[in-house]
């Protein structure tokens, strides 16, 4: 058992950038371990990947999946802080933050993904940490520093991950304790002044039985933008995390990895432009109230690992707990006048199980099996605060807002989930298996709902007056729960199947093809501000999936190229339905709205052109419609042709890049490595009713790396997003300023030069 997972390590230890399932996933340099090592050598090593659970870990190539994989030193050659900045880099992809409230993600992919901060909604691409499912999509925005890899698995993947993973899911993989003593450590100036810091230590405390690790980070950005209100520098923050674990071995059948993580970040909020005041293609913007955010987390992951030789397999068993705290408050009217300021704090524990087995029957049956249980309970609570113009006349009115107005709601979720799993690989010939998966979900919510509603004025930003539903202090009249047309209890049930074949027609290419049916959980809105609509229950959204994908490689590994086109028919598709209101600022509902057809296809490839020079390139197409039209998503009166003929938001059409690797040797004094890559997104629509848009994205990125011989130490200048391309994580409409129709846009950060050293030994 020691001997796998140590392999295992080290053969991804040795990964540069490696090409990865069906999709690109190696448009950057490399970080050198040993720094003098060439990255183009690193290229012709394989990458093993976690994504089909079985008792040993697969290379990339050889599963039946569209996969992009990620080691550790490509994400040390992206000069990566958190996944966002891997956003750009893969075909039908996003992961970005929607930059309003902090740290909450906004994954997609193949046009399926969740545009909302509300802690209820479920994602439709999951992320786990460790194996861990992370119940809320709000501050899953994980460091990267010291990770074993990233995993992005493409489609629905209902049968070994659960439920919510109808786009697809991240898996995020810790790096374990070494047996040999190493220290890493990253000093990272990049423009803003944006600080980050990181460090590992890692060694045998029992040598062959316990090793040890503890790593950390610190982050202190002062702020890339400025905000025209004040001429001082915006969205500055601090954050740290801490990360001390252990690994212990007995014999050579059993393994436990434990792993906690503390972590806090503060202020470093959202960053908002109203684009009814300023130009899309610009990054000017004015705040009038700064806001703040603190949040806090602890995470524990456990993970034991049992062979038996019952089909020389193996038992393994992942717990995770995880608490998680936040609070803030930020200006979404993007203004300099105070028309409409948002806080919210909100608390999640959650528990989590799954216990699998893992063989192999006469060389023909590959069998996995398993049992799985989470359990959350989520608080939310909301405060609004909406003024009355101070420049206005005595008597004056502003639009529909009949004056200064504090609003106060939110809701408390109580959340469990069962599942039962098994997936078979039968061996039909030596080159041609049959693909078979079945799992069966239940999962029971029950909520209490206050309705967001004017209350008594707030003397300061958060503070809850007497009187106002103020959930923290268990104190709220949960006037949606007295309507007796809401239902606050309900279970939802869901089978997720499977049926494919994989055929191996040459040693180095292998075809696939699958159908699988995956479902998004239903549920409940905790941010009700909506006078009639009732907060749920909305039912289950549900996938059908058809893939069809192509792995190969060519003259002895100096061509890779992969290819997937598929097809996916979606039905009570979950969405939420944002408009401005004048006197709350802002209604979401949640609601199946509609059914839809996205169908597409995705093609990668690396070639050697020589030892020391790479290229690689990437596209990726998505043709996305609505089929049927359940809801006016328009809110004009009626559900009609106007509704079917709006564009699914965050499907764009084309996504594609293209990226060069070399390596220069300097003399005999060490090796440089130099890389460039261009990646491209099309613009796509942000918000169901088609008022917010994503604006395209051409993201050039480049760096030089230079590590002098005999010497583990790598010095790096890097620039991000040299074009200052303008795209944000976000776009919602507004009602401010009064009489316009504004948008909160989500800037994502312009161009960025950094400097980096990086030492391991």
């Amino acid at each position: 058992m020691a001997n796998r997972y140590m392999d295992i390590s080290v053969h991804r230890r040795r990964l540069g950038l490696a090409l990865a399932g069906s999709i690109f996933a190696y448009n950057a340099g490399i970080s050198l371990t040993p720094a003098h090592a060439q990255a183009t050598d690193a290229l012709r090593d394989s990458i093993v990947v976690t994504a089909t659970k079985k008792s040993e870990a697969e290379d990339v190539q050889d599963v039946p999946l569209a996969v992009t994989a990620y080691g550790e030193t490509q994400l040390d050659a992206y000069f990566v802080k958190d996944i966002s900045d891997i956003s750009f880099s893969q075909p039908n992809v996003t992961l970005e933050n929607i930059n309003s409230v902090g740290g909450a993600l906004n994954f997609s992919i193949r046009g399926l993904g969740s545009n909302s901060s509300i802690p209820s909604i479920d994602p439709a691409v999951g992320v786990f940490v460790d194996g861990v499912y992370l119940g809320i999509t709000t501050g899953a925005t994980f460091d990267t520093f010291d990770l074993e890899g990233i995993e992005i698995l493409r489609g629905p993947q209902g049968v070994l991950f659960g439920r919510n993973v109808t786009g697809g899911a991240v898996l995020i993989n810790t790096k374990r304790p070494s047996d040999e003593f190493e220290i890493k450590a990253k000093a990272q100036w990049e423009t803003g002044l944006n600080q980050i810091y990181q460090a590992a230590i890692s060694g045998p405390v029992i040598p062959g039985v316990l090793n040890a690790k503890i790593s950390g980070m610190f982050n202190d950005d002062q702020g890339w933008f400025t905000n025209l209100a004040t001429g001082e520098k915006f969205n500055p923050g601090q954050s740290f995390s801490i990360r001390p674990s252990i690994e212990l071995t007995l014999g050579d059948s059993f393994d436990l990895y434990v792993r906690y993580e503390h972590g806090e970040t503060e202020d470093g909020h959202g960053v908002g432009q109203n684009r009814a005041l300023y130009d899309r293609d610009t990054f000017d913007l004015e705040i009038g109230n700064p806001g703040f955010l603190n949040q806090e987390w602890d995470m524990v992951t456990a993970e034991a690992n049992l062979d038996v030789a019952f089909g020389d397999g193996t038992i393994t068993n992942i717990f995770g707990w995880r608490r998680f705290d936040s609070r803030s408050i930020f200006d979404p009217d993007s203004t300099a006048v105070d028309y409409f300021k948002f806080g919210e704090y909100t608390e999640q524990d959650q528990i989590s199980n799954e216990l699998r087995f893992a063989g192999t029957f006469a060389d023909v049956v590959e069998l996995t099996l398993g049992l799985y249980y989470f359990s959350q309970d989520v608080l939310y609570e909301e405060v609004r605060f909406l003024f009355q113009d101070p420049i206005l006349a005595p008597g004056q009115a502003m639009g529909t807002i009949p004056g200064p107005l504090s609003f106060y709601g939110g809701g408390i979720q109580d959340h469990q989930t069962y599942g039962v799993f098994g997936q078979v690989d039968v061996a039909l010939t030596p080159s041609l298996s049959l693909l078979l998966g079945l799992r069966y979900s239940y999962e029971e919510k029950s909520v209490d709902i206050a309705t967001i509603v004017p209350g008594p004025p707030s003397p300061n930003d958060f503070d809850i007056p007497p009187g106002a539903c103020n959930l923290p202090a268990g104190d709220c009249l949960f006037n949606v729960n007295a309507d007796p047309a809401f239902d606050p209890e309900e279970d939802f049930s869901a089978l997720s199947p499977k049926i494919g074949f994989q055929w191996n027609f040459h040693e180095d290419a292998q075809t696939y093809f699958h159908w699988s049916r995956g479902n998004r959980s239903g549920g409940y809105n905790l941010r009700n501000t909506s006078p009639v609509a009732l907060p749920g229950p909305f039912d289950q959204e549900t996938i059908d999936a058809f893939e069809l994908g192509l792995k190969a490689q060519t003259l002895s590994g100096r061509a890779t190229v992969n290819a997937a086109v598929y097809w996916n028919a979606v039905e009570d598709m979950q969405r939420e339905v944002i408009f401005p209101d004048p006197v709350s600022g802002l209604i979401q509902i949640i609601a199946n709205t509609a059914d839809a057809r996205i169908r597409g296809f995705e093609i990668d490839g690396q070639f050697f052109i020589t030892d020391n020079f790479v290229l690689t390139g990437f596209a990726g197409h998505t043709d996305a419609k609505y089929t049927e039209v359940l809801f006016d998503i328009t809110q004009d009166g009626s559900v009609d042709d106007v509704d079917l003929n709006l564009e699914l938001p965050r499907a764009p059409k084309w996504t594609y890049g293209v990226g060069a690797i070399m390596d220069l040797p300097v003399s005999d004094i060490g090796n440089a490595t130099a890389r460039m890559n261009f990646n491209h997104r099309d613009r796509s629509y942000y918000s169901d009713n088609n008022v917010g848009v994503l604006s395209p994205g051409d993201i050039l990125s480049a760096s030089i790396s230079f590590s002098p011989n005999n010497e583990n130490i790598r010095f790096s200048v890097y620039g991000k997003n040299l074009l200052n391309d303008v795209t944000e994580g976000s776009e919602n409409p507004l009602a401010f300023p009064p009489g316009q129709l504004g948008t909160y846009a989500g800037l994502n950060k312009g161009r960025v030069i950094g400097g980096e050293v990086l030492v391991s030994f």
